[in-house]
């Protein structure tokens, strides 16, 4: 049987340079048709809306909190702690509650500050400072880990945070905000990701462990659900439909923030 596969192309193509001016223009049924993004799947002021410029970009960089040089915390910003620290059982122990006090808590307090604002040198790889990088004068490493990490159970450090973001705020507790962000981000791994819910809540990023845009972000998933959901009721609705490219770029980037990297480098902490 001849093959006649070149019969369905003009002879002239064989033969003709490759000329653009010559070439045979594609039909316009081979084209494919620029589909547009319909209103019902995503509205026009959708970005604007719910602020995801200024969610995803802005306040990852303004929300920072400047750090400050370690100091012994004093009488005033022991004063404005202690209430804190009764309330929760860390510590201090408010009338009726059973429990042995802490013998110095506020020694204690001391050296989790100094712990959880140490950092390696960029030579080290940057990042935070490992327990064991506290000065000996402040006590055993293990111990002031172990109270750490028995206060974030205890909710002192959620508490502390909340504290130092409301407006009522007194001034010798809003002059620790760093060394609280400092020690709430070394506890987000024992507090889970509601912690780091909490803390975008409360526009405090030197809290977070990592930059917003690394870290899971369940709110943006509650926002960005629908629309796959519309986009996806819409191509069912109209099979001849493809979304466009540019919707599905931004679908794709939404997923991507709002899960989050699976591993973080610790050089990218706050300072």
């Amino acid at each position: 049987m001849p093959d006649r596969t070149l019969d369905f192309f003009p002879i002239s193509c064989l033969h003709s340079p490759p000329d653009a001016s010559r070439r045979t223009p594609i039909p316009r049924f081979f084209r494919r048709p620029a589909s547009r993004i319909p209103p019902e799947i995503l509205p026009p002021d959708f970005l604007t809306r719910h602020g995801l410029a200024r969610r995803l970009y802005l306040e990852p960089l303004t929300g920072l909190t400047p750090a400050h040089p370690w100091a012994p915390l004093t009488d005033a910003e022991w004063e404005a702690l202690a209430p804190h620290l009764a309330a929760t059982g860390c510590g201090l122990r408010a009338a009726g509650r059973a429990g042995r006090p802490l013998a110095d808590p506020r020694a204690r307090l001391d050296a989790i500050f100094r712990a959880v604002t140490l950092k390696r040198s960029n030579c080290e790889g940057g990042g935070r400072a490992p327990w064991r990088a506290l000065p000996e004068g402040f006590g055993k490493a293990g111990t002031v880990s172990r109270c750490h990490r028995r206060w974030a159970h205890a909710g002192l450090w959620g508490r502390l945070l909340q504290a130092v973001a409301a407006a009522d705020c007194p001034a010798a507790l809003a002059a620790l905000t760093w060394r609280i962000c400092c020690a709430f981000r070394r506890a987000v791994r024992v507090l889970g990701l509601a912690a780091i819910v909490l803390a975008r809540r409360l526009r405090l990023h030197s809290a977070l462990p990592a930059p917003s845009q690394y870290l899971p972000d369940p709110e943006l998933a509650e926002i960005t659900m629908p629309v796959c959901l519309r986009a996806a009721r819409y191509m069912l609705a109209h099979p001849r439909w493809r979304p466009p490219r540019g919707l599905l770029r931004l679908l794709q980037d939404f997923h991507r923030f709002a899960g989050g990297l699976v591993r973080v480098p610790g050089a990218l902490e706050p300072p």
